[in-house]
């Protein structure tokens, strides 16, 4: 694979319950394009999101999880 990658980071102001933010993370690895995303071990409610920008655009992440999220935004 020779793609280029890129990351985003992903702030979560909404809801703090922890399942919420696992069922995020699930639902965002299944858009096309998202190869990655993992939650931050030492800052809360912060995503580490890797994807191809050929497929998706960080604009389009970060509206599907403003879906059910108040407060979501790119860093």
């Amino acid at each position: 694979m020779n793609a280029r990658l890129s990351n985003a980071l992903l702030h979560l102001a909404g809801p703090r319950v922890g399942n919420e933010v696992r069922k995020l993370v699930r639902e965002l690895k299944r858009l096309a394009g998202v190869v990655r995303v993992v939650p931050s071990t030492k800052v809360p409610r912060l995503l580490s999101i890797n994807y191809d920008p050929r497929m998706v655009q960080a604009r389009a992440i970060v509206q599907y999880a403003r879906r059910g999220w108040t407060g979501t935004r790119l860093v």
